[in-house]
């Protein structure tokens, strides 16, 4: 059986749609067609348009208008950072530039660390270090790094700029993240986030811990991650 015949029909509005308007056939203020003629359309019924056109809202690319209908916006770009491949991978064909704040530098675990510790780790210690990412000119994430200080000698002379970590990790010390869990808050930026990210301070932005388990035991990542998401919604893909 194909891809095609198995991909669900509301995808495939959502992609129609989505093709018509990068194509310009519905440009920036243009209604797109009612419900009722996109039922006819796709010869589908109305709770397959309305969960289209609602994903079509969540990505920027509509915004729906009582008694008016849908009206094509400036769509938003997504960043795939969800996923465990890291942020490098998620952002396709965009210019990334990864700029390293704090430099890694090895340090005991900070005192109410949100995360459970194991002894291992806490004898071990941690690298810690912070990065900004630049992506199209935008400043649109800052990243605080711990890293458990386990089998990775001479991590703390790498160049980490521009450069992924993940794929640094497994290029010079076999390491692969296996596993993990993250949690998502919107929160307001204060001062310092919002001043890196060149946001007004108490914009709201996406606030996301992660706790990344690698196939080295005892050796996990833990990032804290704050996002603006003025032009980019995130996206991930199962």
């Amino acid at each position: 059986m194909s891809k095609k015949e198995t991909t669900p029909l509301y995808k495939k509005v959502i992609d129609d749609l989505k093709s018509m308007m990068d194509k310009g056939e519905f440009k920036k203020g243009d209604l797109l067609p009612s419900e009722n003629e996109l039922c006819k359309t796709y010869n589908t019924t109305r709770v397959t348009i309305r969960q289209a056109l609602s994903d079509l809202t969540n990505m920027g690319y509509i915004t729906r208008r009582h008694g008016k209908g849908s009206i094509v916006s400036e769509p938003k770009k997504g960043l795939g950072i969800l996923s465990l491949h890291g942020v490098t991978a998620g952002v396709g064909d965009q210019t990334l530039i990864t700029s390293i704040l704090q430099k890694p530098v090895q340090q005991s675990w900070p005192s109410g660390f949100p995360y459970e510790i194991s002894q291992e780790e806490q004898e071990a210690g941690c690298m810690f270090f912070t990065r900004l990412r630049i992506i199209n000119d935008k400043p649109v994430l800052f990243e605080e790094t711990y890293i458990t200080n386990r089998n990775l000698p001479g991590f703390l002379a790498l160049d980490l700029e521009n450069r992924s970590l993940f794929k640094t990790l497994n290029d010079q010390y076999q390491v692969e993240i296996k596993e993990g869990e993250q949690q998502i808050w919107a929160i307001h930026g204060n001062k310092n986030i919002s001043k890196l990210l060149d946001i007004k301070t108490n914009h709201p932005i996406v606030h996301m811990k992660r706790r990344l388990q690698t196939n080295v035991p005892e050796l996990n990542i833990y990032s804290f991650v704050y996002c603006n998401t003025q032009e980019y919604f995130l996206q991930d893909y199962f």
